[in-house]
């Protein structure tokens, strides 16, 4: 008897996934709206913000609990929050389902970028994470009552099924999704062109390259889109609740699919690559505008942006091994000019002797926020022009004398000008 139940509990041991803990400010105070099936817990200044995401949230679990067939047994614990001006969330289902999110929505460089409405989509794709990992039938139904909720068969699916079903459902169910971005597609196509399909097994994307773990959102998607169209649009609702009684890292493709998983991949590898050869072929056929390379390939590089004087570019990159930079290029030599720090944005001044940025940086302990950087050629370091401001994409005016920048507030975009700079 007490071997089986030592059995049982590593079997229990083996489905427990992390939980995540966070840490907020503690000058926050919280306050929660109870919806039938939400309790909306949120900060000072975020009331006007959590009435609206109240209704959105019952839409959400409309329209999801009807797609995967499946409701939770209680209120889910919805926690709105802004620390950050990087857009974010996250669920969990232990201790109870709850989700966690960051109320920033995201800018036009994003990934996340396409959509309409954003809470909405984060939503969607949160509360589908809910329901994915919440699903529990048959036996391991019963190991739940008698173990509790660390008992959890989805927590161990591979997890671009887990991050995919979250995006087909945002994509499915929202007018937008990355199913749909445009910055999406094009991370694939390259990953196609370059010859960097990743592997079934790399799916993850535990990897420092690009796009490492937008692999598991984009590539996961893309999948389970094209495996939902192979076999039926209700497919994956079918593999909740089939996986979601079996037993652990068994996965049921040949009984839910017809096919087991490799020649499903095999065959969407082979479309995926038909697809976007054509669309190369077809770019090609019209004439190629030659480039050069200014960067070394390896590191992620945003915001070239050219000095008045026509013979400096300034931009950053994020290198996987010597981290994020500022670099000046001029004529054939690069330059690092901040170690360290990087931006998206730049705005040089009239003379190109000196130039202001934005960047993301720790304020007061708790709070990732983007401030304002100056920024003197030759110099080693920056000058912190605003702090906790949460500004973005400084623009100088002409005669220098006024920086126009966009704010961020618990969803709203502002201008925001500072007047009389003396730099």
């Amino acid at each position: 008897m007490l071997q089986r139940l030592a059995i049982l509990l590593l079997w229990a041991t083996m489905w427990f996934g992390p939980a995540r803990a966070a840490s907020f400010d503690p000058r926050l105070e919280w306050r929660t709206l109870k919806t039938p099936h939400f309790n909306i817990t949120f900060h000072q200044g975020e009331a006007a913000l959590a009435e609206e995401v109240a209704g959105i949230a019952e839409a959400v679990f409309e329209k999801m609990t009807k797609e995967l067939g499946t409701v939770p047994k209680r209120p889910t614990e919805l926690v709105l929050i802004d620390p950050t001006d990087l857009a974010n969330g996250y669920a969990t289902p232990i201790p109870v389902n709850t989700i966690v999110i960051f109320v920033t929505a995201p800018n036009e460089s994003s990934v996340l970028s396409k959509y309409e409405d954003w809470n909405d989509a984060i939503l969607t794709h949160e509360f589908t994470h809910t329901l994915h990992l919440d699903t529990i039938e048959g036996l391991p139904k019963l190991l739940r009552l008698a173990l509790g909720r660390v008992v959890n068969v989805h927590r161990v699916s591979p997890g671009w099924m887990i991050e995919g079903l979250a995006t087909l459902q945002e994509t499915r169910h929202t007018t937008g999704g990355r199913g749909r971005s445009n910055m999406a597609d094009m991370i694939k196509r390259m990953a196609v062109l370059e010859d960097e399909f990743p592997p079934l097994g790399n799916m993850d994307g535990f990897q420092i390259d690009p796009p490492s773990g937008n692999l598991r959102y984009l590539f996961g998607q893309d999948f389970q889109q094209y495996i939902a169209d192979s076999v039926g649009e209700k497919v994956w609702t079918k593999w909740l609740h089939a996986y979601g009684g079996g037993i652990p890292y068994w996965l049921p493709s040949k009984r839910v699919f017809g096919k087991r998983l490799v020649p499903l991949y095999r065959d969407w590898k082979a479309y995926t690559q038909a697809k976007y050869a054509a669309q190369a072929d077809a770019i090609r056929a019209q004439g190629e505008t030659t480039t050069t390379r200014l960067s070394d390939g390896e590191a992620s590089c945003k915001g070239p942006t050219w000095a008045p004087d026509g013979e400096q570019l300034v931009y950053a990159c994020a290198h996987p091994v010597d981290g994020p930079a500022i670099w000046i290029r001029k004529g054939e030599e690069t330059t690092r000019a901040v170690k360290g720090a990087f931006a998206q944005d730049f705005t040089w001044r009239a003379d190109s002797d000196a130039f202001f940025y934005s960047a993301t940086h720790t304020v007061d302990r708790f709070n990732l926020y983007d401030d304002i950087y100056f920024h003197k050629v030759g110099k080693k370091y920056s000058e912190l022009v605003t702090r906790g401001l949460r500004v973005r994409q400084p623009t100088l005016s002409p005669d220098g004398q006024s920086l126009v920048m966009v704010k961020n507030k618990i969803q709203l975009i502002l201008l925001f000008t500072i007047s009389k700079l003396k730099r």
